[in-house]
């Protein structure tokens, strides 16, 4: 959706006018996301910004039906963000999880909350702002 948005048209009429909305309304989450994770860590809240990290969107809406017979189901593969933040709305089937010390935990769904993932792009930035920061106190 973001930097560059299709054309209006492109959009399923269904539910173009909702995803335009909801899509804003996330550009700006993110923005002010990233500046409260970066002031949380004594950095520039608007590095990302700056460098126009804020400025993309990617709309994915997935739907699993409930299946039938659900042990022969086998979801997504085991993967990792690759942009810098994710927003998912869960819905109140489930099925989000989580590797913690080497076990798959299921996040159960809480009602009108978001689940932010940070995505790799995120924490390539945050190492490399923390080698800096280190190397810049070793020198000094």
């Amino acid at each position: 959706m973001a930097p560059s948005p299709p054309k209006v048209e492109e959009l399923s009429e269904v539910c173009r006018d909702i995803q335009i909305e909801y899509s804003n309304h996330m550009l700006k989450l993110g923005g002010l996301l990233f500046r409260l994770i970066w002031e949380a860590l004594g950095l520039k809240p608007n590095h990302l910004g700056d460098m126009e990290c804020d400025k993309g969107l990617t709309f994915v809406g997935h739907c699993y039906p409930a299946c039938p017979q659900p042990d022969l189901t086998m979801g997504a593969t085991k993967h990792t963000d690759d942009g810098f933040l994710t927003v998912l709305l869960q819905d109140d089937i489930g099925g989000l999880q989580i590797l913690h010390q080497n076990q798959w935990v299921d996040v159960p769904p809480t009602p009108g909350a978001l689940v932010i993932n940070i995505g790799d792009l995120l924490q390539a930035s945050l190492v490399l702002h923390v080698i800096l920061i280190m190397e810049i106190r070793l020198v000094n």
